[in-house]
C-alpha cells in the first residue's frame, strides 16, 4: 500500500479517526494501531507478514533475556545468539540468491561446475529497516543505554508502526517507546508542520520524481547506448534528484502521518546535495542509517582508534552498500563511498584545520555523489561500465533529452538551497489563515498537486531494500 494511493488515504482516515477516538484508552489504542499496521503491511505482502512477526518476537524475547540476566557472559551469549538469528533471517530472505550465484561463479572460474540449490525466496518489504531497528534495540539494552519496552504490545507496535515500517526512518527505541509508554497527547503538536510535510512528500513523489523518471531517467538507464553524452550526464544528475525526491518524499509523508496521529519519528534528510564534503553528505543523507552504521558498525570495528579508522570506515561502507541490495553494484558503490570517506579523513588530518568547503566543496561533493549513483542505479556491473564509458566518450551520438529535464534539475538545485526557507514561509503564511479554513487551504494545495500528477507513478525505490 503506497502513501500516494486512494486506498491509503481511506486507510489513513480510518486509522487516524480510531487513534484519536481511543486516545483515552491507551491499551486499546495501541492494539488498534498494531492491527492497522499489520493490515497495512499485509496489503503489500500478506504472505510475509509472518517474517515481520517472527523478527519482532525474536527481538522482544532477546531483549527480555538480556535485561533480566545480570551475569555478563550469559548476557553476551543472548546478545550473540539474537544478532546471529537476525542476520540469518536477513541473509536467507535477502542474500541467499546473491551468495549462491557468487559462489557458483567463483567455482566455475576455478574450473568446477557446481550444482548449488536454487530457491525462489520472496523478499519481505522493509526487512532491512525493521531488522536494523530490532538489532539496535537488543544492542542498546546490552550496553545499558536502551529503553526497554514495558510490554510485548509496546514492542510489537514499535517494530510495526506503519508510517516508518516499509522504508524507515530507522527509529531507535528511545525515540518511540517512551511515546508509546506515556499518555497520548491531547492534540497535534504542530498541525501546520504536519500538513506541510504531507504536501511536501506528495509533491516530491507524485510530481517531481515521476516527471524526471518518465521523461529521462528510466529510459537512459534502461538503454544508455541509445543516448548522447549530454543526455547521459543529465540522466545521472536526474537520478540523483529522483532518488532524493522519492526517498525524502516518503520520509516527509511518514513523519507527517505520524504527527497527525500524535507521534514523532526522526528526520532523515537535511538537504544533502549542499553538503560541503563527503562526511557532511552522510550527516545529511539517510541520517538514521548513517547514525546506525556509526554506532553499531564503525565504532565496534575500531573506528575511534586512529590506526583502525581507515579500515573501519571502508568496511562499514561496503556493508552499507550490501545493506541496500544483494548485488555487486551495491558493494562497489559502498566501497566507493568508503574510499571517499577515507580520503576525506586523511585530507582533514593532513591539513590540521577545519575544512569549510564552500561552493567549490558543494559542487565537487555533488558531482562525486552523483557519479556513484550510476553504479547504484545500474542493473548490473556491465550496464554500469557501459554507462560510464559513454558518459566520458566525447560526442557520443544518440537521443537527447527534453528541456523539462533541465528545468527539473535546476529546480532540484534551487530546492536544495532554499527548500527549508520555502517550507518555513508556507508554515508562517498558513498561520495567518483562520484555523477553520486551513484544511480548505491544504486540501486545495493537495488537489493542485494531484492535478499536476503525471501518469505512471512507480513504487518507492527503497521498497526494494
Amino acid at each position: 500500500m503506497q502513501f500516494t494511493t486512494l486506498i491509503f488515504a481511506l486507510f489513513f482516515v480510518v486509522t487516524l479517526t480510531g487513534t484519536w477516538l481511543l486516545a483515552r484508552f491507551r491499551t486499546s489504542q495501541k492494539l488498534f494501531l498494531l492491527i492497522a499496521s499489520y493490515c497495512f503491511y499485509a496489503a503489500a505482502a500478506w504472505k510475509l507478514l509472518a517474517v515481520l512477526l517472527a523478527s519482532s518476537l525474536l527481538n522482544y524475547v532477546a531483549g527480555e533475556l538480556i535485561s533480566r540476566t545480570s551475569v555478563k557472559p550469559q548476557r553476551r551469549a543472548w546478545l550473540y545468539a539474537a544478532v546471529a538469528c537476525n542476520l540469518l533471517l536477513l541473509g536467507v530472505f535477502k542474500y541467499y540468491g546473491f551468495f549462491v550465484d557468487s559462489i557458483a561463479a567463483l567455482l566455475e572460474a576455478a574450473g568446477l561446475h557446481p550444482h548449488l540449490p536454487a530457491l525462489e525466496i520472496l523478499l519481505p518489504i522493509g526487512i532491512s529497516f525493521y531488522t536494523f531497528q530490532g538489532l539496535s534495540y537488543i544492542v542498546d539494552l546490552y550496553r545499558g543505554q536502551g529503553v526497554r519496552a514495558r510490554s510485548m504490545l509496546d514492542f510489537l507496535l514499535f517494530m510495526a508502526f506503519f508510517p516508518k515500517l516499509l522504508s524507515g526512518p530507522i527509529t531507535r527505541a528511545k525515540e518511540l517507546l517512551p511515546q508509546l509508554a506515556g499518555e497520548h497527547p491531547r492534540g497535534v503538536a504542530d498541525l501546520n508542520g504536519a500538513a506541510t510535510l504531507l504536501l511536501s512528500g506528495l509533491f516530491k513523489k507524485v510530481v517531481l520524481a515521476t516527471l524526471i523518471d518518465t521523461h529521462l531517467v528510466l529510459k537512459v538507464f534502461d538503454a544508455p547506448e541509445n543516448f548522447s553524452t549530454p543526455a547521459l550526464w543529465a540522466g545521472m544528475f536526474g537520478y540523483a534528484f529522483l532518488l532524493y525526491w522519492d526517498f525524502s518524499g516518503y520520509t516527509d509523508l511518514a513523519r507527517g502521518t505520524s504527527q497527525l496521529m500524535g507521534f514523532s519519528i526522526p528526520e532523515n534528510f537535511n538537504h544533502p546535495y549542499i553538503a560541503t564534503d563527503i562526511g557532511d553528505f552522510w550527516r545529511r543523507w539517510h541520517i538514521t542509517l548513517s547514525n546506525w552504521l556509526r554506532d553499531y558498525l564503525f565504532v565496534p570495528l575500531g573506528g575511534l582508534h586512529i590506526r583502525r579508522r581507515w579500515s573501519a570506515v571502508v568496511l562499514t561502507m561496503m556493508l552499507a552498500g550490501l545493506w541496500h541490495g544483494a548485488g555487486w553494484t551495491y558493494v562497489i558503490w559502498g566501497t566507493y563511498h568508503g574510499v571517499m570517506l577515507f580520503m576525506h579523513h586523511l585530507f582533514r588530518s593532513g591539513i590540521k584545520r577545519r575544512w569549510r568547503g564552500g561552493w567549490l566543496g558543494r559542487a565537487g561533493t555533488f558531482l562525486l555523489v552523483s557519479l556513484g549513483w550510476v553504479m547504484f542505479r545500474a542493473d548490473d556491473l556491465p550496464a554500469a561500465v557501459e554507462y560510464y564509458k559513454r558518459m566520458f566518450s566525447i560526442g557520443a551520438s544518440g537521443s537527447g533529452f527534453d528541456s523539462l529535464v533541465l528545468v527539473l534539475i535546476l529546480l532540484g538545485i534551487v530546492l536544495q538551497l532554499s527548500g527549508a526557507r520555502l517550507r518555513g514561509w508556507f508554515i508562517r503564511a498558513s498561520e495567518f489563515v483562520p484555523l477553520t479554513l486551513r484544511p480548505v487551504l491544504w486540501f486545495a494545495f493537495g488537489m493542485l498537486i494531484l492535478a499536476l500528477k503525471p501518469a505512471g507513478i512507480a513504487p518507492y525505490i527503497y521498497f526494494g531494500f
